[in-house]
């Protein structure tokens, strides 16, 4: 056995729902794939595509070698009928939590079955679910491997339990698993939860609820699985395909060879046309070749434009400002002459020290005047008592004393001139010799470098007079050096004149060139280009089928694999219409003809309830969008959505009306409570009890019920005689678990009369 028994088993059933010669070949051959690969597509869904590119790999991998005939077996066809009578004994051992060997006979039409959570109820009733069903709904939920989910820990192994059953021939035979037989012999509390506690507010969740108390729910989850749109994953178009875009897009780039082909030739010659505009703008009288070598020149002789750039290195740059030697006589005769005029202004100052000294006090005197003028300033005597007012005798002496100043203003005008016209010469004499440096001359000058770094003041002039004097005769004294000096300058400088105007033809001619330069390069590197184009395109038209043989042997195979999609998506999606389809009203189908029954088993349940809340009738969905109708015995004609007004605990009421009744419809023989009326309030215990022991609906039913509920197995001990007892009921109590080993009371019984 293996995981997904379940799922397999209802895919199965959907299959078998019509007959075979309506499906098309492709969708048999789509069902018989997913049988194939059952297990690996129930394990993924729609989320990130992972269904439809796992049904797009078993394509690719499996369609060719799939059947068209239909694979599934007879014998999983629905059951018409069930097949047994009652259960008669099993045997477990290694199973679950049973590590020793358990053995139980059902002589008896009741067995009850009371422990704590943990003691073994579960696995007494997995033992009967994998005897049955072939498989564990727990470990289906799971996707787990049922071989793996029934090991025993404290053993480590696993074994089937063997259940013995009577047959409709009264024979004691081995069961053999049948989920659509004995899939409704249990009763599970999770599923009455499940359908309460679902909201029905739209017909999809009453829907959904119908399907968990089925045991539909993970059905329903495998067939949401199939994605809507499987033409996102798998290729329909032939266009689409990978191969066909590559093979079309090179395809294109051969058209587009040949276009470029002739565009190319065609730009080819427009250029033809520029080179002539080229050659008469030259005014040249050569040819496009010969002018291109003219400009740029052969490895062997250089181009017109090289030796313009030689030309224009060899032109001098340099014009040489400097005063000439006629200026710079000038300047130091006029030197002289004021070193002369200096010189006699010394002398006649000199000679009047003493009146200066007098001229300074009387200066002195007459600034002092506007500080102190009522007083004499150097013996405070007031004025008016002096024999002599020294302030306007300080007037008066200034007076006689103004030819003194103003010699002494000359004297200082004499001296700005001397140091501003030596400093000149000097610098003049500077910049001559830097010149003859500059020009590598053979011009030899003599001067005492310190006469040349004089720095001259009008303070100091009167010590420098002789220095001064001295400069002026080493000039004269280099002034043949001078002149041959000045005649290489008027050369120099008239040589730059010259090539001034050298440089201007030779700029223009230069830029005439260049522009040429540049058209011909341009039109070079676009002829170049265009025959480059011209070339790759003529290769590429030349070996195009040859290079891309195979590729074209790709499309080809790519073509019949777009077809054999088109096909599996054709199939997919006609499949899965049924698919939905056949989920959608499989509920429905389910409950058919069962609303007498319904009605009949939840009034039962719910007999010690108001009249107003028993059901005069009900009407159960036929079709997907119908609702549970509800009919209540206090107003019979008004039609009322059952599961709306209903309570949570009525509709649990309900949802095991309806097991019920689906196991009176079918004829079914055994029904098997796993905690079931732990999912039911305490309330309705009562009329399940009466339900189980006295409705004429359940004569003949073996029933086989689990509870940790201690006081309801009592109650429902109870509910019958002592003498009845014996005959009906046996009980099993599962003790507290010592270590991992599952212990049992079979003696034990809660009957007030039996223990009495």
């Amino acid at each position: 056995m293996s995981k997904n028994l379940k799922l397999k088993n209802d895919f199965q059933n959907f299959i078998l729902s019509e007959d075979s010669k309506l499906y098309t070949p492709d969708e048999i051959k789509l069902i018989n794939l997913i049988i194939r690969n059952f297990d690996s597509i129930a394990e993924v869904g729609t989320a990130g595509g992972k269904r439809a590119k796992l049904l797009k790999d078993f394509l690719a991998i499996d369609w060719g070698s799939i059947s068209s005939e239909l694979v599934i077996a007879s014998t999983d066809k629905e059951a018409v009928s069930f097949p047994i009578k009652q259960l008669k004994k099993i045997t477990i051992e290694n199973f679950r939590g049973f590590s020793n060997q358990f053995f139980h006979d059902f002589s008896k039409p009741y067995t009850l079955i009371y422990g704590t959570n943990g003691s073994g109820k579960t696995s007494f009733c997995e033992a009967l679910e994998y005897s049955l069903l072939g498989y564990i709904s727990e470990a289906e939920s799971k996707r787990y491997d049922s071989n793996k989910y029934i090991v025993n820990v404290a053993t480590g192994k696993g074994q089937k339990p063997m259940l013995t059953v009577i047959d409709e021939n009264d024979a004691e035979i081995a069961v053999s698993a049948s989920p659509n037989s004995y899939h409704f012999c249990f009763i599970e509390k999770n599923r009455i939860d499940g359908f309460a506690r679902i909201s029905a507010n739209t017909r999809s969740n009453q829907t959904q609820m119908l399907s968990i108390l089925l045991g539909l729910e993970d059905f329903n989850q495998y067939v949401s699985g199939f994605t809507e749109n499987i033409e996102n994953y798998i290729n329909t178009n032939e266009l689409e395909g990978d191969k066909y875009k590559n093979l079309a897009q090179k395809t294109k780039e051969v058209d587009a060879d040949r276009v470029s082909i002739e565009t190319n030739n065609n730009n080819v010659n427009k250029l033809k046309s520029e080179r002539d505009l080229l050659i008469k703008a030259s005014k040249l009288e050569m040819t496009f070749e010969e002018i291109d070598v003219y400009l740029h020149g052969v490895p062997d002789k250089n181009g017109r434009l090289i030796e313009i750039d030689e030309e224009l290195q060899n032109i001098s740059h340099v014009h040489y400002d400097s005063t000439g030697l006629k200026s710079i006589t000038e300047n130091y005769e006029e030197i002289l002459l004021s070193l002369k005029e200096y010189k006699q202004l010394r002398e006649d100052l000199d000679k009047s020290k003493d009146q200066i000294s007098f001229m300074q006090l009387f200066t002195a005197l007459k600034e002092l005047n506007s500080i102190s003028e009522d007083n004499c300033p150097a013996c405070l005597t007031p004025i008016a008592l002096v024999v002599k007012n020294p302030y306007n005798h300080a007037v008066e002496k200034l007076s006689e004393l103004g030819e003194l100043a103003h010699l002494e203003e000359r004297l200082e005008v004499i001296s700005e001139e001397i140091v501003s016209k030596t400093t000149k010469l000097i610098r003049d004499i500077d910049t001559k010799i830097k010149f003859a440096k500059e020009l590598s001359s053979s011009v030899q000058f003599n001067f005492t470098q310190d006469l040349l770094s004089q720095e001259l003041k009008q303070s100091n002039i009167k010590n420098k007079v002789i220095d001064i004097e001295v400069l002026i005769n080493e000039i004269k004294r280099n002034n043949e050096s001078l002149e041959v000096l000045e005649e290489l300058l008027n050369f120099k400088n008239s040589e730059y004149k010259n090539s001034s105007q050298k440089k201007d033809t030779l700029q223009e001619e230069k830029k005439h060139l260049k522009g040429l330069s540049d058209k011909i390069k341009n039109i070079q590197t676009q002829e170049s280009t265009y025959k480059k184009l011209i070339s790759d395109a003529q290769v590429k038209i030349q070996e195009f089928d040859k290079s891309n043989a195979k590729l074209i042997s790709e499309v080809e195979i790519e073509k019949q694999q777009v077809a054999i999609n088109k096909e599996f998506v054709s199939a997919y999606k006609s499949l899965l219409t049924k698919l939905k389809k056949y989920n959608m009203e499989l509920p429905g189908k389910l409950i058919s003809n069962m609303n007498e029954l319904t009605r009949d088993f939840y009034n039962e349940i719910n007999k010690h309830d108001s009249d107003f809340e028993l059901l005069e009738k009900i009407e159960l969905p036929t079709k997907p969008e119908d609702r549970i109708t509800a009919y209540f015995k206090d107003n019979p004609t008004k039609a009322v959505d059952a599961l709306h007004v209903l309570s949570e605990g009525h509709v649990r009421c309900l949802g095991l009306s309806l097991l019920l009744s689906k196991i009176v419809r079918e004829n079914i023989n055994v029904i098997i409570f796993d905690d079931v009326v732990n999912a039911i309030d305490d309330d309705h215990r009562g009329g399940i009890r009466e339900v189980l022991i006295n409705s004429p609906m359940l004569k003949n039913k073996q029933i086989i019920l689990t509870s940790h509920a201690e006081e309801f197995i009592k109650d429902l001990e109870n509910q019958v005689g002592k003498r009845q007892y014996d005959k009906l009921i046996t009980r099993i109590t599962f003790l507290p678990p010592e270590k991992r080993i599952i212990r049992t009371d079979n003696i034990s019984t809660s009957h007030y009369l039996t223990n009495a």
